[in-house]
């Protein structure tokens, strides 16, 4: 299973497969005071192919988050079943999942936020600026 993209955005829903965004590719969040909790709502699009997507086949998604020194300030782990009735097996087919991940941002920079499912991987910057926005 691949990780083909990771939209950061204010809101995200997904109905049969599409997804609607609201405030997507936010990368710059404005915090009065810190530290102070960040909370994310992510889109994450998925392609695999349709054995990959059978019932009963499990994968892992893997969300890492770290600060701008490099340290880690959140990891989460979980398992999920795809089990996409209407996969085409000849086909590559693709999911779009609604994330959330919250954090702690301690001081203001650039965090990395890493989804990956089953080893494959995307990164994508959160920068963090104290005060209000100019």
């Amino acid at each position: 299973m691949n990780v083909d993209w990771v939209i950061p955005c204010r809101y995200v829903e997904v109905h049969d497969n599409l997804g609607s965004m609201i405030g997507a590719g936010i990368d710059t969040f404005w915090i009065p005071e810190l530290p102070a909790p960040l909370q994310v709502m992510l889109a994450v699009r998925l392609s695999a192919t349709g054995e990959e997507l059978a019932p009963g086949i499990q994968h892992v998604l893997r969300t890492l988050v770290t600060d701008p020194h490099g340290e880690v300030v959140f990891e989460a782990q979980m398992e999920f079943e795809a089990d996409a009735e209407s996969s085409q097996a000849e086909w590559l087919n693709s999911m779009v999942m609604p994330t959330v991940v919250q954090f702690e941002a301690s001081e203001a920079g650039t965090y990395q936020l890493e989804q990956s499912v089953d080893g494959n991987s995307q990164s994508i910057p959160l920068h963090v600026v104290e005060g209000a926005p100019e």
